[in-house]
């Protein structure tokens, strides 16, 4: 059984706490990552010269992780041409991650803002409140955006229990020269665990604040015959909070501004796979609803109805095969759906009413891949995808009268091909580029490239010059709106520097520099959507460490600006400051576990609606920091993991 709810997350502390406490925070982390050096010092001094001899733990701590997602290809994340951050399964445990919003928000240069509905990630200092259709989420490589909004959902609407991942790959920058549309920020592949690592049975259940309770069933089992199999289902079911303040609404009328028992959450989800010498079938289903009580799109406040539904699910089959000597091949045929309900109660002297939106999409598509290894040194890929948006609806009525206001449907084919090499020019450098060619819908083609020129100049030193460009074309919810205005592809060209140090062998450090330049971004105005040009730029440094005796820290600050090129003012849901830290300490070896991280996120520009439609600034969202604490064990009773 595993406990992995615990009523000890999120703690929010107002700023002025953050600016008393932080040196305090800085040099307790420093001090507890001082002893971690001084004992991997020790341990450093007993370690054995031939690796061999070293136990599967000491070789983890010192081998660099491998990353697939960069080039569709395994490389060292040193060698990828990108600016890479690998989290696993273990501390993914270690720290209680709930959710994959949760895992990143605690990942340098990024930012997660929460609505009570759904989590929204900002990257690199932007966060327009789009469903994430910037950012690529693949689950093992399978594309979960959905062809309504092009969002991909992180909180507990994503379609994996986090239990179920073996690791997760994120990576900066602008991808399209391999996906194409939506690698706008980055990639973010999840990787599940397979079924071999279980080799049996493995049930979970958990309970937290404001009765929350969570269960989990998961069998996964390597047949001799070669057949691999992982099957698992989900449950997750959350009151929220009773009582929630809102100022706006601090009226006799409204109840005083406190909307009650109007936070409620609950997903259930399926997942499923079957391998069999390179072919693997692969499914997964979530269904989650959730309440908001924030009165949001000019609804009646402290009313139930205004409530999401959120149905997404995919099959795929997947095959890949190496022929020795002569070229690699992976193919994937896949169905998806997507699904999305919503009601918006209003209130008059004639009573409440409830309108209802309902959204539904459905799409197939084809990919294909070759990569061929030259003379060792050298490799070089293609590729291509084809994809049919065959369904693409949204209906919003009356549900009383049945009034229909809004019946809009498309559909929309896409495609795309693909070329990229990486040739070793000499032992320390290397290159790697592409290019990609679109054709989404009914938009101009559009060429995509990337170069990443990666020089070692010493031992344990790696220095990246990248350079790449991506899209996003408008989605259906965005061409569909009643008053629609014609707008453009959004596209950016990116400028990354990068440069990453082994300090010693359990710690490494990294400094990234960025220019984005972003050109006809999406975003609703007044009413409707319209295209702007911004520019964002930055600096993140990070730190990590992993020692033999078992602790594990991350810290990170990153430094973005953020503007409208036409208005010169900062983007909204923007902060310039971002710093995490994250130690977990070993209580008792391989056993049990303590973690603790910290975030925080400096103040933001905000902006609301009025009722005649037009967007107006808000007040600035002051900054804020996040502390967590979780004890996590492992075997202390055989086979039982636990965590609070």
């Amino acid at each position: 059984m595993k406990n992995r709810i615990g009523a000890g997350r999120f703690w929010p502390l107002n700023a002025g706490f953050v600016t008393a406490e932080f040196s305090r925070i800085i040099f307790l982390v420093t001090l507890g990552t001082a002893c971690g050096c001084l004992g991997a010092e020790e341990s450093a001094e007993k370690l054995p010269r031939d690796l061999s001899e070293l136990s599967l733990e000491a070789l983890m701590d010192i081998e660099l992780p491998m990353v697939y997602g960069a080039s569709k290809f395994e490389q060292k994340v040193t060698a990828a041409p990108s600016s890479i951050t690998v989290i696993n399964a273990e501390e993914i445990k270690r720290y209680g991650y709930r959710t994959v919003a949760e895992i990143l928000q605690n990942v340098q240069g990024f930012h997660v803002s929460y609505d009570r509905n759904y989590a929204f990630l900002g990257s690199r200092g932007v966060n327009l409140g789009d469903f994430n259709s910037r950012i690529l989420l693949l689950i093992n490589g399978h594309r979960l955006n959905n062809n309504l909004t092009d969002g991909a959902l992180i909180d507990t609407a994503f379609a994996l229990d986090v239990d179920l991942i073996d690791r997760i790959e994120i990576i900066r920058g602008a991808g399209s020269v391999l996906y194409g549309n939506n690698a706008f920020f980055g990639v973010i592949n999840v990787i599940t665990r397979e079924g071999k690592q279980l080799n049996g049975a493995e049930v979970s259940g958990g309970y937290g604040s404001y009765d929350a309770y969570k269960a989990r069933a998961t069998y996964g089992k390597l047949f001799g015959n070669g057949v691999e199999i992982l099957f698992s289902g989900s449950y997750f079911d959350s009151a929220g909070r009773n009582r929630l303040y809102y100022p706006e609404f601090d009226t006799p009328e409204q109840n005083n501004g406190v909307a009650r028992g109007l936070d409620a959450d609950m997903s259930g989800s399926v997942f499923g796979s079957v391998s069999f010498k390179g072919l693997t079938w692969e499914s997964a289903f979530i269904s989650r609803e959730k309440e908001n009580p924030t009165a949001q799109f000019f609804t009646a406040f402290n009313q139930p109805g205004l409530e999401t539904v959120d149905r997404r699910g995919y099959t795929a089959l997947r095959y890949e095969h190496s022929f020795e000597d002569v070229v690699d091949v992976s193919a994937r045929l896949y169905y998806d759906r997507s699904d999305f309900q919503i009601g918006y109660p209003t209130v008059s002297i004639l009573g409440t009413n409830l309108f209802k939106e309902e959204q539904v999409g459905e799409w197939w598509g084809a990919e294909l891949q070759f990569n061929k290894r030259l003379w060792e040194k050298h490799m070089v890929g293609v590729g291509a995808e084809y994809r049919d948006d065959f369904r693409q609806d949204r209906l919003l009525y009356d549900r009383d009268s049945r009034e229909v206001f809004t019946d809009a449907s498309r559909n929309r084919q896409s495609h795309g091909v693909y070329v990229q090499g990486d040739f070793a020019v000499c032992t320390n450098l290397h290159v790697s580029g592409g290019v990609r060619y679109d054709k989404y819908g009914d938009f101009d083609a559009t060429f995509n490239p990337r170069v990443a020129v990666i020089y070692n100049p010493v031992a344990g030193s790696t220095l990246k010059a990248i350079y790449g460009t991506a899209f996003r074309a408008p989605n259906f919810l965005e061409l569909s709106h009643p008053d629609f205005q014609e707008i453009k592809p959004e596209e950016i060209t990116s400028y990354e520097l990068i440069y990453e140090q082994e300090i010693t062998r359990s710690l490494r450090s990294s400094v990234s520099g960025f220019f984005n330049q972003m050109d006809d971004l999406i975003a609703f105005q007044s009413g409707s959507f319209t295209n702007f040009n911004a520019d964002a730029k930055g600096v993140e440094l990070a730190l990590e460490g992993a020692w033999t005796n078992g602790i594990r820290t991350r810290v990170s600050y990153t430094l973005q600006q953020t503007e409208d090129r036409e208005t010169r003012r900062r983007l909204v849901d923007s902060p310039n400051h971002l710093i995490k830290c994250s130690v977990s300490v070993p209580l008792i070896r391989e056993k049990l576990f303590a973690g603790l991280d910290f975030q925080y996120t400096s103040g933001r520009r905000t902006l609301f609606t009025t009722t005649s439609g037009i967007t107006e600034s808000g007040t600035d969202a002051t900054g804020f920091g996040v502390v967590n604490f979780t004890l996590f064990s492992q075997n202390l009773v055989k086979n039982l993991d636990a965590s609070v």
